[in-house]
């Protein structure tokens, strides 16, 4: 499984970029925001998550690790396919979509394509509770939180796992394994 892809940005075409590592061009559908961020000719770090169908693979593609958690929960609620998670992930920011979540607050996905408002709905019964509010968490540029999630740690107990740091503790691997016992 692919989990991360760093290399030069070749290309941009549509929702997707075109990734060169090791001379292989990688296709990678991104969000809006980080289509508009992505520079052809410089480099890139995208967290990526692999659908596979008897018909496609496709790469999604993101900056923020954070944001590659909350498509994976979209992903696990009943009616939500690859292609209207990443309607919703447009829809607003990660911070935005969190806190909207978070609320239960459904208003935000009116008039993304694909959702409807009982799919709407659903995704707030399903994610709430699951997803980080946003307000007063971890960012998702810390270390400590970064590693967290990338070893399956929803976002929301990294947040919180993180933010329950100490604040005189700023080695990195220091912040990580507190992070770790605060967990345990």
């Amino acid at each position: 499984m692919i989990a991360t892809i760093e290399g030069v940005i070749a290309e941009k075409i549509g929702n997707t970029v075109i990734i060169e590592l090791g001379g292989i061009g990688y296709e990678v559908v991104v969000t809006a925001t980080d289509w508009g961020a992505a520079t052809p000719g410089k480099p890139a770090k995208l967290y990526i998550y692999e659908h596979i169908r008897e018909d496609a693979h496709q790469l999604f593609g993101f900056t923020d690790p954070g944001a590659k958690q909350l498509l994976i929960q979209l992903l696990g609620v009943s009616g939500v396919g690859p292609k209207v998670a990443m309607q919703v992930m447009g829809a607003a920011s990660l911070e935005r979509l969190q806190q909207a979540i978070g609320a239960g607050d459904a208003e935000l996905f009116k008039g993304v394509s694909g959702v409807g408002k009982k799919t709407a709905e659903r995704i707030m019964v399903e994610l709430k509770g699951k997803v980080s509010s946003g307000a007063g968490t971890a960012s998702s540029a810390d270390p400590a939180y970064q590693a967290l999630v990338g070893l399956g740690y929803p976002a929301s107990q990294a947040a919180e796992a993180v933010a329950a740091i100490p604040p005189d503790v700023v080695d990195e691997q220091k912040r990580v394994k507190a992070a770790l016992k605060q967990l345990s």
